[in-house]
C-alpha cells in the first residue's frame, strides 16, 4: 500500500515537472514576442490538463491543491503591500476606484441577469462575484513588462481592493442566497458563516501581519527572514484550513499589514525577499490554474453568461472612469484604468466553487458562468493590460530618469566598525550637496577624534550628528539606524581581511548593501587576515 502510495505521488510530482517546463518554454518564446509570459503558463495548463490532452488527471489536480494554496497565499502577501496605508496614500485613486467599479458591477449585474430569467440567489451571487479583480495577474504582469511608476502600483492595488470586498460581500449574501435557494438554512448558521469567510480572514490576516512585522524586524539576513515569512504563512494557512476562513483573503490583509506597520526601510525589505521567490510560485500557480480550466465551460454560460460578460466589462470601465475621476486621475488614464480592471481570476474561481458546494443546483448554475467567463478573461485580459502598461511605461521613463538624476542626499550616513577618521574630502562633499552626516562608530563623543570631527564639519558649515557604536551587530545597527534617520545614502569604512579569506560568506558591508534600498558606498580598510600558508622545501626538487 505505501509503495502505491509513493507511486501515486511519483507520477503526480513527474506529471507536473514536465507541465512546468512546457509551460516555462511556452512563456520564454510568448516573451520574445513582447507578450506576458502568464498566458504561456495558462495556455499550455490548459492543453495539457483534464480539459486537454490530461497529462495531469483531476485526482492529480486535488492532490496538488495544498501546494497550489500555498502558493496563492505568498503572492496575496506579496499584493498586500500594494494596499497598505503608504500604497493607498500614494495613489489615493485606487480605493476609490475598487469601491465604486465593485458597486456599479454588483447592481447592475444583478439587474441584467435577473432581466434574462435568472433565478434571485444566482443573480445575486454573480453579482458579489462580479466586481472580483486580478490582482496576482495584474501584479504578474507589471513585474514582467517592467512598469514602474504609481499607476502600475495603483492598478494592481485597485485589484486588491476589488478581491477584499468581494470576499467580504459573498461572505455576507452567500447564507441570503441559500435561503432563497430553499436551501437549509438558519440565522446562526448565516452568522457562522459570516464570521468564518468575511470577518476570520481579515483578522487572522490582522494578527498575522503585525507579528511577522514586529518580530522579523529583528532578524538581519535575507535568508532568515525568508523562512520565517514563509513559516508563518504555512501556520496561516492550516489556521485558515482548520477554521474555514478565507485564506486569500487573510494573506492579503496579512500583507497590507506588515507593510502598513512596519518602518519603511524594514517594509521594503521585508517585501524585496518574498519577491526573490516570486517568478516560480507564479509559474505554479498559474500552470495549475491553466489545468483547472475547463474549455467547455465556454459553450454553458448561455444568455445569462452572455449578459454576465458584457455588462461586467461595462461597469468595469464606466467604474473605473468614475471612479478614478474621484480620486485625482485624468479622465484618459481614468478610462484606460477601466479597461485594466476586466481580467478576473484567483478569488472568484474559488468562491464560484463554494457557491457550487452550498447552493447545490443555483450554485452550480452561478459557478459555469463565472468559470466560462474567467477562460475569457484570462486569456484576453493580460494582452490588453500588458500592452497598456508597457505604453505608460515608455511614457514615464524619461522624465523618471531626468527627475532621479537630480536627487541629491539630504542625510549621509557614514558608518564604521572601528574607530576611522573621517576624510576631508567627504565633508567637503557634504557641504557642496548641502547634505546632513551622521557618523556612527564604536567611539566616545568626548574623544579627541570625534572633537576634530565636530569642528572640522563647523568651519565647512556641514551639520553633523554623532552616534556611538556600542556592542551589538554591525550590520544590524546600521541598518538599523538608516531607518531611524531616514539617511538618503550610506557611506561604510568597513573592515576587509588581507591574505587567506573564505568567500563562503558575505562580509558586513555586502549585507548591508543586500538589506537596504539606498545607495551604499563602501571604502575597505584593510585589516590583517590569516597568515598565508608556508611551503616547506621538497626534499627531493628533482621531482618538482
Amino acid at each position: 500500500m505505501a509503495s502505491a502510495n509513493v507511486t501515486i505521488v511519483t507520477e503526480t510530482l513527474g506529471a507536473f515537472a514536465l507541465l512546468a517546463w512546457l509551460a516555462y518554454l511556452a512563456s520564454r518564446l510568448l516573451a520574445r514576442r513582447h507578450l506576458p509570459e502568464l498566458v504561456g503558463f495558462l495556455i499550455v495548463g490548459a492543453l495539457l490538463g483534464p480539459s486537454g490532452i490530461e497529462l495531469i488527471s483531476e485526482h492529480e489536480l486535488a492532490s496538488l491543491r495544498p501546494l497550489t494554496e500555498v502558493a496563492l497565499a505568498i503572492l496575496m502577501f506579496v499584493i498586500g503591500e500594494r494596499v497598505s496605508t503608504r500604497a493607498l496614500r500614494a495613489a489615493k485613486w485606487t480605493l476609490t476606484t475598487g469601491a465604486t467599479q465593485y458597486a456599479l458591477s454588483a447592481v447592475l449585474v444583478f439587474w441584467a441577469t435577473r432581466a434574462v430569467g435568472a433565478d434571485r440567489s444566482v443573480a445575486l451571487v454573480l453579482a458579489a462575484l462580479a466586481g472580483a479583480g486580478a490582482p496576482m495577474t495584474i501584479a504578474h504582469i507589471v513585474s514582467s513588462v517592467k512598469a514602474k511608476g504609481d499607476y502600475a502600483t495603483g492598478v494592481v492595488g485597485t485589484h486588491a481592493v476589488s478581491d477584499a470586498l468581494a470576499t467580504t460581500t459573498f461572505a455576507a449574501v452567500l447564507p441570503i442566497a441559500t435561503i432563497l435557494a430553499d436551501q437549509d438554512a438558519d440565522v446562526s448558521a448565516a452568522v457562522v458563516d459570516f464570521v468564518q469567510l468575511g470577518i476570520g480572514g481579515g483578522v487572522l490576516g490582522l494578527l498575522g501581519g503585525w507579528f511577522i512585522s514586529r518580530l522579523g524586524f529583528q532578524i538581519e539576513t535575507s535568508g532568515e527572514l525568508l523562512l520565517f515569512v514563509l513559516v508563518h504563512i504555512l501556520m496561516g494557512w492550516a489556521v485558515a484550513d482548520w477554521l474555514e476562513i478565507s485564506l486569500p483573503l487573510a494573506a492579503l490583509m496579512a500583507g497590507a499589514t506588515a507593510a502598513s506597520v512596519s518602518p519603511e526601510a524594514f517594509s521594503l525589505r521585508l517585501f524585496r525577499t518574498v519577491r526573490s521567490i516570486e517568478q516560480p510560485l507564479y509559474l505554479l500557480f498559474f500552470a495549475l490554474a491553466g489545468a483547472s480550466i475547463h474549455l467547455d465551460d465556454l459553450g454553458g454560460v448561455g444568455i445569462v453568461g452572455v449578459v454576465y460578460i458584457t455588462v461586467r466589462v461595462g461597469a468595469k470601465i464606466v467604474g473605473g472612469l468614475i471612479g478614478g475621476l474621484f480620486g485625482g486621475l485624468g479622465w484618459r488614464t481614468a478610462l484606460r484604468l477601466g479597461v485594466n480592471l476586466t481580467p478576473q481570476a484567483g478569488v472568484a474561481v474559488g468562491l464560484a466553487v463554494l457557491a457550487s458546494e452550498v447552493l447545490g443546483d443555483p450554485g452550480a448554475e452561478a459557478a459555469t458562468v463565472v468559470l466560462g467567463s474567467v477562460v475569457l478573461f484570462e486569456l484576453v485580459g493580460p494582452l490588453l493590460v500588458a500592452k497598456d502598461l508597457q505604453g505608460s511605461s515608455n511614457e514615464t521613463e524619461d522624465s523618471s530618469t531626468e527627475s532621479s538624476q537630480l536627487e541629491l542626499p539630504g542625510k549621509v550616513l557614514i558608518a564604521s566598525s572601528m574607530s576611522t577618521d573621517i576624510p576631508e574630502w567627504l565633508i567637503d562633499l557634504a557641504a557642496r550637496w548641502r547634505s546632513r552626516l551622521v557618523v556612527y562608530q564604536p567611539e566616545e563623543p568626548e574623544s579627541d577624534s570625534v572633537k576634530n570631527l565636530l569642528a572640522q564639519c563647523a568651519t565647512k558649515d556641514v551639520e553633523v550628528e554623532f552616534r556611538t557604536l556600542r556592542t551589538e551587530s554591525f550590520t544590524g545597527a546600521v541598518v538599523r539606524t538608516t531607518s531611524e534617520v531616514q539617511a538618503d545614502m550610506v557611506v561604510l569604512f568597513a573592515e576587509r581581511p588581507q591574505g587567506a579569506t573564505s568567500r563562503l560568506v558575505l562580509f558586513p558591508s555586502e549585507r548591508i548593501a543586500r538589506e537596504l534600498t539606498v545607495p551604499v558606498l563602501t571604502f575597505p580598510v584593510a585589516m590583517q587576515g590569516p597568515p598565508e600558508p608556508v611551503q616547506k622545501p621538497r626534499r627531493w626538487p628533482w621531482l618538482s
